[in-house]
C-alpha cells in the first residue's frame, strides 16, 4: 500500500469511482464515460495499481460458504509483544482483518468461523495459546448494517 500520500487527479477519481460501482466495467466503457482513450484509462489504472493505491480482488461471501459465526475480537497483549502476537494472529485462516489500535485493546481482529464451537476453539485454543496475549473479548456479529468496499478519499 502506498503511504506517501500519492495524489490522484479528477480522471483517476472517475476511473476508480466507476470501478467501485462495478469492478468488471470494461476499460472501453470507462473511456467513453470519461471521454479519453482506452489506452489512457488502461495506463492510468495500471499506474494506480503500481503505486499501491488500488488493488483488484474478488470478494467472497463467507455466509454463502457456511461460515455463520463472524466475530470481532478485541485483544490486549503485553506491550513488547504486539508485533509478534499480530504476526501469529495474521497466520490464522479465520482472520480477515487485523489492526493495531491505541485504545483499551491493542489489536482488533475480524474472524469468520463456521459456528460457535469453531469460534470458541479459535479463541481458547489458538488466540490464548499465543505468548503475550493477556485477554481476548469476542463480540459475535449479529447483523451487519453497512459493509462497503466503495470508500474513497475526500474528493473536495
Amino acid at each position: 500500500m502506498s503511504s506517501s500520500g500519492e495524489s490522484m487527479d479528477e480522471l483517476d477519481r472517475r476511473i476508480l469511482q466507476t470501478l467501485q460501482e462495478d469492478g468488471r466495467t470494461p476499460f472501453t466503457q470507462i473511456a467513453r464515460q470519461v471521454d479519453v482513450s482506452e489506452t489512457t484509462v488502461r495506463a492510468r489504472y495500471q499506474s494506480l495499481v503500481d503505486k499501491g493505491i488500488v488493488r483488484t480482488v474478488a470478494i467472497v461471501d463467507p455466509y454463502a460458504l457456511g461460515f455463520q459465526a463472524p466475530a470481532i475480537i478485541a485483544i490486549s497483549v503485553e506491550p513488547a509483544a504486539v508485533d509478534q502476537v499480530a504476526r501469529a494472529i495474521s497466520e490464522l485462516p479465520e482472520v480477515s482483518y487485523l489492526v493495531m489500535t491505541l485504545g483499551a485493546s491493542d489489536l482488533i481482529v475480524e474472524v469468520f468461523c463456521r459456528d460457535l464451537p469453531h469460534l470458541t476453539h479459535l479463541v481458547t485454543q489458538h488466540i490464548y495459546g499465543i505468548p503475550g496475549v493477556r485477554s481476548a473479548e469476542a463480540l459475535m456479529i449479529a447483523r451487519s448494517y453497512k459493509l462497503s468496499f466503495r470508500w474513497s478519499p475526500d474528493l473536495g
